[in-house]
């Protein structure tokens, strides 16, 4: 599944085809959980203990919430149904080091900081990033990491 924009991640295939891993959802995948497949396989993660969260996720989730209890109840929820993944100076170290190696390819600007250091998240913690944005594939080309869009490109807004 790395950087295949053609293959999808399906709920049937979580823990079949990554015994073990742990897959960090996005919140470009997040924000297209009202579509079924999207909503069954998040919560087919959750079930099955592999779902993963970050800061830079709750971040951005958080800059959506309504008023400061609705963002309390979404951290609180996430914290006890998810594996949070660090961040530390060496993963924010490598986030740049991508961004570097993404500018010789003249692609620094195909992916924000945000994605990049969700990427970076993910990268250390051997994670699959799940998501629905190009600019992860960007970053998957120069890493090598495992990504996977959570619906084909372009099927769902």
């Amino acid at each position: 599944m790395t950087n295949r924009p053609s293959r999808y991640l399906r709920r049937e295939i979580l823990t079949d085809n990554f015994p073990g891993t742990l897959f960090l959802f996005d919140t470009s995948a997040l924000a297209r959980r009202r579509h079924p497949a999207v909503r069954e396989t998040i919560l087919q993660a959750i079930e099955d203990g592999v779902a993963a969260t970050c800061i830079t996720v709750e971040l951005e989730m958080g800059y959506s919430a309504r008023h400061a209890d609705e963002l309390d109840a979404l951290l609180q929820n996430r914290r006890d149904a998810l594996t949070r993944l660090p961040i530390t100076e060496h993963i924010a170290e490598r986030a740049q080091q991508v961004q570097l190696l993404m500018a010789r390819k003249g692609l620094h600007r195909a992916a924000g900081v945000v994605d990049l250091l969700t990427a970076a998240i993910a990268e250390y913690a051997h994670a699959v990033v799940v998501h629905y944005d190009a600019d992860f594939d960007h970053i998957a080309s120069v890493t090598g990491q495992q990504t996977s869009w959570i619906l084909p490109p372009g099927e769902v807004d």
